[in-house]
């Protein structure tokens, strides 16, 4: 079978993998120069590390990535280091802050969720907080937490949110270190994950087309082919395919929707009408800044900043561990990431976060680290990499994972296989693996 791949991020590269291996034909489209997604790091052209689109996070009770490093020659230790563990930066201060009520109302439902009784997929942790009448101060630390982050966490469902907690529940519970891991270096640079999947990608056939943004998909015109799709890219390109695995950002998706053929808008599970209210349904905006220092800290940053309760809720991770990435004099670089649609005012200024330019941003956020730890330095340099944006099932539940009407294939957690994590790769990877099996089902199942 002749398939397609769109995107290049750690979802289409998880489909391409797996299909390749099952001895179809795969071609992968990136409209980007490199392959990695949102998991690319912008490097200048020494290689140098600039900036990445928020922290990207790891954590050690994932299975899913562990599986997957381990077939393309890797081990996921050598990419991710930890910083944080869980139970000392989230755990016992969000339990010192929760009221009873509070603690007996999660456990309550924990429990409902592990036991079967109730799946909890249809309600945002921000609806089911606000209905059972949660302390303020806990719905602060469920906005700011690590666990979702950027206003994430309050945005999604509540199975997404227990999902994740079951899975970490032994780990916190044992105080253990090492829990909460950070990218060693990025991840598209030499030493990075990504040549280990491209070369894993090229092994077993796969042919990569970068700089390839695909402009619509049509049904082909012969008689002999006309149950495959006609794939049209913006340079004036063609291919046709047996199947396609769409695996990139859900507005994308929408505008390669509206140019391709009209019936194939009806066959998500919703209305033609309405599939583009649904994939443009932003959860939240959130932009990426990086903050670049020319000496090492004497206080490492805690665990999403200083400010991270503080009005905008924003996230911010200090990377020393980049150094050898910097280019010189740069020692250290904090990665950051702030909501744009957050109606949250900040707690000096109470303006929206909107209200001002990215540079402004980035000063006042860092402004907020320096109040709260004098010793820290002015930055050298401020890169903003851009805006990021998710949408989530939470306001309307998934999409079917195959269309109904063409052999496309959803490979986003908006397919409802993969809970939703921020900045997370084993969503993504588990997502990929999803839509590979829909696909075919002797495509190996990753554990997870």
């Amino acid at each position: 079978m002749v398939i397609a791949i769109i995107g290049g991020g750690p979802s289409g590269l998880t489909a391409a993998l797996l299909l390749a291996k099952c001895g179809h034909q795969v071609t992968l489209c990136e409209s980007a120069k490199n392959l990695g997604g949102l998991w690319a790091a912008r490097l200048n052209e020494g290689n140098y590390f600039e900036s990445e689109n928020s922290c990207k996070v790891f954590q050690s009770s994932y299975k899913t990535t562990p599986a997957l490093f381990r077939l393309i020659g890797t081990r996921w230790q050598d990419h991710f280091t930890a910083r944080h563990d869980l139970s000392r930066h989230w755990l016992r201060p969000f339990v010192a802050d929760c009221t009873y009520a509070d603690l007996r109302r999660f456990i309550t439902a924990l429990l409902i969720y592990i036991t079967g009784i109730k799946s909890y997929r249809s309600e945002s942790v921000e609806h089911f907080m606000a209905r059972k009448h949660f302390s303020q101060s806990c719905q602060e630390w469920m906005r700011a937490t690590a666990l979702g982050g950027i206003t994430g966490t309050l945005r999604m469902t509540v199975w997404e949110l227990f999902h994740r907690i079951k899975f970490n529940l032994s780990s916190l519970f044992a105080e253990s270190t090492d829990l909460l891991y950070w990218n060693k270096q990025p991840p598209n640079s030499s030493e990075g994950f990504i040549p280990f999947w491209e070369a894993a990608l090229k092994e077993v056939g796969v042919q990569i087309k970068l700089n390839c943004e695909v402009e619509s998909l049509t049904k082909a015109s012969s008689a002999s082919s006309n149950s495959q799709v006609k794939i049209s890219c913006f340079d004036g390109s063609h291919s046709l395919a047996d199947a396609i695995v769409l695996a990139m950002p859900s507005p994308a998706l929408s505008r390669l929707l509206i140019n391709s053929h009209p019936a194939w808008t009806d066959g998500w599970g919703f209305p033609g009408d309405q599939i583009h209210t649904v994939l443009t349904a932003l959860k939240y905006e959130h932009l990426g800044i990086c903050w670049v220092f020319d000496e090492p800290f004497k206080n490492d940053l805690p665990l999403g900043g200083h400010a991270v309760r503080c009005g905008w809720y924003p996230i911010l991770v200090q990377y020393s561990q980049y150094e050898n990435n910097l280019k010189p004099p740069a020692k250290t670089v904090v990665i950051g990431s702030i909501s744009l649609n957050t109606e949250f005012k900040h707690h000096r200024t109470g303006t929206l976060a909107r209200d001002h330019d990215p540079k402004e941003l980035a000063s006042i956020l860092w402004e907020d680290e320096q109040r709260a730890d004098p010793l820290l330095p002015d930055p050298i340099s401020i890169n903003v990499y851009g805006l990021s944006a998710a949408t989530q099932i939470v306001d309307f539940g998934p999409l079917a994972i195959k269309n109904e009407h063409a052999p496309l294939y959803l490979a986003t957690s908006l397919n409802g296989k993969a809970p939703y994590f921020t900045a997370s790769v084993e969503s993504a990877i588990l997502a990929g693996n999803a839509a590979s099996r829909a696909l075919d089902e002797s495509v190996l199942q990753l554990p997870t």
